[in-house]
């Protein structure tokens, strides 16, 4: 993206910059402009319109001296403030005079803030227990008891055929069933899916969130949260070693709809009337993805409109998991043989199942020669760019020749559900052009490039960027890069742990936090002859269920590997996990316990 200088920028420039949504020009000059609009003209102090609370109107309390001077139907006051920053000058506030009976708070507004204490004071004691309860994982299952859905329903009063407005109590009823039959993700032993218990940055920011409900669509009414999108953008960018100037993104509802923001990027770019005419008979697109890749790349191109057929798997290596390079040059060259025309390539930081590293350099200079859209999906194992050197090692070379990447901070780092983002590399105008509607009614140029909602498939837009933004002020790059490595080690160690053991099998060396092995119970021990690949699934399978419905004390995904005639195994995966270190000979030990006397008469009776 070329960097826009707003004092030699001509008004065409101008107008093609703000459409792009290019974040340099968004942050360097609207910035200007708007504060322009907002000071009239360029005034150095900033003037607040304010209606005067009772707080500040009370004598008793106040540590602000103020001196006023009345202007017909106006109060203007220069406040100098003891706990203000003593490098902050002093602030110029203007007012219009509200009438007598609007110094009083709103009677409705009184009883909405005691409706929200009173709802709190419950709640937040419900959480408190919550936290108790998930620092006493030995002690505390993951849930208290699972539940088909008629059951859950039973615990509560039916929705159905209410007419009459309920309690507080009555609400409080329904968030205690919540509580009690939700399962614990913040218990240090849910290990079940690529994502953990919330940090409490995170939850506090996402009441924000609720209580303000702005949308960041324009920026006229999320003013902050746009500009914390665009920063948390930039800020995530750049960590991935892209350059500021290049970097442009935008926040989305998961991570699979990022990733089929991407798809359609470069559909727009290869086959610019598809927007508007849709496909031609003589299209013929095709793109290619590593086998082991999220299901959501086969998906975004029935979205697209290309066929998941036109999506072709690449083969992975089994040693590592990884997309085959050369597996996906020759397929590259069979397709353009057939005539069809290929334009897209998904390879991933961070499988779901494995979490293996594609070779990012060899794959995007295979994108380089035959010049299609390269995109990373590093949804998971993004998070490891913040680990030390020695961990991160070889896994992100090449992603700087990405065209697109995808990232979600609520996998590992604790970001509540959900905040994901696809950033864009040298490719300014590709949102806007992509996704845009021009729509008038809503979206104005003086806005300089801040209304996001321009350049993404939605118009109600979740403010995730503050649960981001607070996450990274609270614990910093220092912060993420203890969990990375922490990740790391858990995932050295328990490797080690069932190298030493006779009962547990790895099924390959993990690249990065994902450790997936098979459990052999004692009967198989002894006759191994007999634990075929259909036992070996039903072994696991059996172990998973009663992790559910007996047992409740951990949580761990189980799957097969198709590609590679692989049965049912564990995936443990490490990140924002609260596991310990000492919790790991725990976790092997409870699938022993919960497995160890499955015979064949258990598994060929499933």
């Amino acid at each position: 993206m070329t960097h826009i200088n707003e004092a030699h920028i001509n008004e065409e420039e101008r107008r093609v910059a703000e459409s792009c949504g290019s974040l340099a020009y968004s942050r360097e000059s609207s910035s200007n402009s708007m504060q322009s609009n907002n000071n009239g003209g360029g005034g150095e102090e900033e003037v607040k319109q304010i209606r005067p609370s009772p707080k500040m109107m009370s004598k008793e309390n106040d540590t602000t001296t103020s001196s006023s001077v009345t202007i017909p139907n106006t109060i203007v006051t220069t406040n100098s403030t003891e706990e203000a920053e003593t490098t902050s000058p002093p602030t110029t506030t203007t007012t219009t005079n509200p009438s007598p009976a609007e110094t009083v708070v709103r009677a409705e507004y009184v009883e909405r803030k005691r409706d929200f204490e009173d709802l709190l004071d419950h709640v937040t004691s419900m959480i408190m227990d919550y936290y108790d309860e998930c620092g006493r994982p030995t002690e505390t299952q993951l849930h208290d008891e699972f539940l088909t859905p008629a059951q859950i329903l039973a615990k509560m009063k039916p929705i159905h055929g209410q007419i009459l407005p309920g309690s507080n109590e009555d609400c409080l009823n329904d968030i205690r069933v919540v509580f009690r039959h939700s399962l614990k993700t913040m218990h240090p032993f849910f290990l079940d899916k690529l994502y953990f218990g919330s940090d409490p940055i995170g939850q506090i920011a996402e009441l924000i969130v609720a209580v303000l409900n702005g949308t960041t669509h324009v920026y006229h009414v999320s003013p902050v949260f746009s500009t914390m999108e665009i920063e948390t953008i930039l800020w995530m960018g750049t960590a991935f070693g892209l350059r500021k100037e290049d970097i442009d993104g935008t926040m989305n509802p998961g991570g699979s709809m990022s990733n089929r923001m991407a798809l359609i990027l470069a559909r727009n770019e290869y086959f610019p009337h598809v927007k508007e005419k849709g496909w031609k008979s003589d299209d013929r697109p095709v793109g290619f993805t590593a086998v082991q890749s999220h299901y959501s790349i086969t998906t975004a191109a029935m979205v697209a409109g290309m066929g998941t057929d036109n999506m072709i798997q690449v083969p992975a290596i089994r040693e590592t998991s990884q997309m085959d390079p050369g597996a996906l040059e020759l397929r590259i060259q069979q397709e353009i043989e057939k005539g069809n025309k290929p334009f897209f390539v998904n390879a991933v930081a961070g499988t779901t199942v494995m979490g293996a590293f594609d070779d990012l350099k060899a794959i995007g200079e295979i994108c380089k020669r035959y010049k299609l859209w390269f995109h990373v999906d590093a949804c998971w194992g993004g998070f490891l760019i913040f680990s030390s050197p020695e961990n991160k090692a070889g896994k992100f070379d090449g992603i700087e020749l990405a065209d697109s990447i995808s990232f979600n901070p609520h996998k590992a780092l604790g970001v509540p559900q959900q905040c994901s983002m696809l950033i864009t590399n040298k490719k300014s105008c590709a949102l806007g052009q992509s996704n845009g509607s021009d729509a008038e009614y809503l979206f104005q140029p003086q806005n300089g490039g801040y209304d996001i909602g321009n350049k993404t498939l939605g118009c109600g837009r979740k403010a995730d960027a503050l649960k981001f933004w607070l996450t990274i002020r609270k614990h910093g790059l220092d912060g993420f890069r203890q969990l990375a490595d922490h990740a790391m080690e858990k995932a050295r160690r328990l490797t080690k742990l069932i190298q030493e053991s006779e009962d547990f099998e790895l099924v390959a060396i993990p690249m990065g936090t994902n450790v997936c092995y098979w459990y052999t119970p004692s009967y198989f021990v002894k006759n191994p002859e007999e634990y075929t690949h259909p036992r070996k699934a039903a072994v696991h399978q059996i172990i998973f269920n009663r992790m559910k419905e007996q047992g409740g004390r951990c949580l761990i995904q189980q799957q097969p590997l198709k590609e590679f005639g692989l049965p049912n195994f564990f995936r443990l995966a490490f990140g924002g996990d609260k596991a310990r270190l000492e919790d790991l000979d725990f976790l092997l030990n409870e699938t022993r316990r919960l497995g160890q006397d499955i015979t064949p008469l258990q598994t060929d009776a499933t």
